[in-house]
Parts: structure tokens; sequence; C-alpha cells
């Protein structure tokens, strides 16, 4: 059996802080820039300073979010009031360890109703490694997760699984 666990080490369980702030700061210095180009008299730049304005507003929220997100995950994982389901997989689509830009890479699967996905590239607090870079969940996979859900990113976040290989017959996949 392959076991992820979170909940062993809930230390660990941590917002993507440098992710969010770096966004914020690129559009706090794309906003310096055009009210320096507003104050010029150029034509246009209110325009690009709202957007900025408005990018720099979303990307503060989203890391207020994560930051509420990953304290109502570490008290959910600290009192074991995770959620939790098992079984054979439902559907299995196997993610990309490279993704492009002409597919995303997620890999998605299901058990007992629950879906899950996720991507080698994302950057989030919970399992997310695919399967051609190594995951542990495939598609004849029995698994046991834990999770909490997150109504806003609309994504269930694995705090803990635990992996059988070859218990199951394959899953069909979700994309055909």
């Amino acid at each position: 059996m392959d076991v992820f666990d979170l909940a062993r080490n809930p230390d660990q369980i941590g917002p993507a802080y440098l992710f969010y702030l770096s966004f914020a700061m690129i559009g706090l210095g794309v906003c310096a820039c055009m009210l320096y180009l507003v104050r010029d008299g150029r034509k246009g730049a209110w325009f690009y300073l709202l957007a900025a304005l408005a990018v720099t507003a979303i990307m503060c929220w989203l890391m207020a979010h994560e930051i509420r997100h990953v304290r109502a995950v570490k008290a959910q994982v600290l009192s074991g009031g995770f959620a939790s389901v098992e079984g054979c997989l439902d559907q299995f689509h196997p993610g990309l360890a490279n993704p492009s830009e002409a597919d995303s890479g997620v890999e998605q699967w299901s058990v007992a109703g629950q879906r899950f996905d996720y991507g080698a590239d994302e950057i989030r607090l919970g399992y997310h490694a695919v399967e051609p870079d190594g995951g542990l969940v495939h598609a004849d996979s029995w698994v046991r997760v834990g999770y909490v859900r997150d109504d806003l990113l609309a994504r269930n976040d694995i705090v803990r699984l635990e992996v059988v290989q070859h218990a199951c017959p394959p899953a069909p996949d979700f994309a055909r």
C-alpha cells in the first residue's frame, strides 16, 4: 500500500505565499508605471491602470482566500474532521508530466461519486502528483482518500491518500 499523508504532518500544510505575492508585486509595479504614464498625460493609460489594479486586487483576494482555506484545512486535519471516501475508481484520466497549451495535463478521477483533479504544475497544498510523473493513482487502483472541499475554487484538496495498486478492474477514461 502506498500512502501520502499530510494528516501526520500538519506543519507541512501552508499557503503558497510567494506565488500570490509575486503576482501582487508585479501588479503593483505595473500600477506604478501606469500612474507615471497617467501623470505624463499618455492617452489610454487610465485603462491599463484600472486593469492592473483589478488584477492586483484579484490576486490579493485569492491570497486571502488561500490563507483562510489553509487555516480551515489545518484545523480539520488536526481534529480529524476531514471527509473520506474509498473504493475502486469510477473513472480515471491520466495527467501529463509536462503539460502544454494544447492540453492542460490535468489528472482526473472519481471514487464513490467524489471527483478529484490536479495537475503536475499546480501549486496547491494537497496531493498533486500525476501518474506519468510517478503519481500513486492508476486506473486499476483501490483508494482511500481523505480530503477537504474548497467550494470557492470547486476542488477537493487531498490530505491523505492510501492506494493499493492493481486491486481493481481498470476504470474507464473520462475523455472517452
